[in-house]
């Protein structure tokens, strides 16, 4: 059983991490870093609370440590953790900087522990189904690949995510699992291109965004919009034998948000009306999804830290996911606009 750190104790600990630390048998949350002690003390009544990192590591020994803090302390706080040889679990984005990810990745290669980043989104179950379907070769070779995440949130709120800041903005929070996603089906690209943009009245970070990843043989377009409040498209995936088309989110995070048990039949399932559908000239057919898996990334994790098993998302694999950031938004800066005269 791990003995397990918490740092912070926001919306992302609460409903992200803590109901799989509670239910899997593999981890004790027995220590959390946080301000709000009442709060701890009400879900996790046998956790010890601190007041910083610092104080945690000094007075007590974990063997793993959770970071669900602001996007800015991601670096420097997994680089503490690992300092007292503690194993890291880092909220996405993994860190601000191409840099301090590469650094991370040599430090813990050098302490010998692991270091893996939360992106569960490998593990949704529209994108598990995507990937079943390219693995067998029902698409062809893809040619054009659009993956969405749009909202309907046409006023900002007053939170770290949305004011001005370091690490703050739409493409910081949602970015990074589009582009993981698709650099695990394609890996890099050769170039990318962006559009990060404020829209809403009175928003003080990016609030939409739309970036391309340039390959030789395909269009790989990604994007979020805060202005969407019909059905979402998730995925319009077009390959030389059929495309894919899916809409709606995957149900894991609304069922978290509303405490489903892990045991409850619909855990994970989505609705039989969100079903993809897979066409071509010759026939149309729904492609039913499969279940999603967030348990599964935490039972691996659990496995790669005892040493029987790989990372579910392993921090250098994700290195790649920050370069692309990084790129897009060099891009965004960069680029030209012609104007009409």
């Amino acid at each position: 059983m791990l003995s397990t750190l918490l740092v912070g104790f926001g919306f992302s600990a609460q409903t992200f991490h803590l109901p799989f630390l509670n239910y899997l048998p593999d981890f004790v949350v027995d220590g959390v870093v946080s301000s709000k002690p009442d709060l701890v003390n009400a879900a996790l009544p046998d956790a010890t609370v601190y007041t910083s990192l610092e104080e945690a590591l000094e007075k007590h020994t974990f063997d793993l440590v959770v970071i669900t803090t602001p996007n800015h302390l991601h670096a420097p706080q997994a680089k503490l953790a690992l300092g007292y040889n503690c194993h890291v679990l880092v909220e996405k984005p993994f860190t601000l900087s191409t840099a301090d990810a590469e650094a991370l990745v040599s430090l813990a290669k050098s302490k010998n522990r692991k270091l893996c980043v939360y992106h569960n989104r490998r593990f949704d179950g529209d994108f598990l189904t995507l990937k079943k379907l390219m693995a067998e070769g029902t698409l062809g070779d893809v040619k054009r690949f659009e993956s969405r995440f749009d909202r309907f949130r046409p006023t900002p709120r007053n939170r770290w995510r949305e004011n001005a800041g370091p690490g703050s903005g739409i493409f910081w929070d949602l970015g990074p699992h589009l582009i993981d996603q698709a650099l695990q089906l394609f890996g890099e690209p050769k170039a990318v291109s962006a559009d990060i943009v404020t829209l809403r009245e009175g928003g003080q970070s990016d609030d939409c965004f739309d970036i391309t990843l340039h390959y030789e043989d395909k269009v790989i377009k990604l994007g979020s919009s805060a202005f969407q409040g019909g059905a979402t498209l998730r995925f319009d995936v077009q390959g030389t034998k059929a495309s894919y088309r899916k809409f709606y989110l995957d149900p894991q995070e609304d069922q978290l948000r509303a405490a489903l048990p892990f045991t409850d039949e619909k855990w994970a399932v989505t609705p039989h009306e969100e079903h993809g559908e897979l066409g071509n000239e010759a026939t149309q057919k729904k492609v039913p999804t499969l279940d999603g898996q967030y348990l599964t990334f935490f039972k691996e994790f659990a496995k790669a830290v005892a040493g029987n098993a790989s990372l579910p998302a392993d921090a250098n694999s994700v290195v790649a996911v920050i370069r692309t950031i990084e790129l897009a938004i060099e891009a965004n800066a960069a680029q030209a606009k012609l104007m009409y005269k």
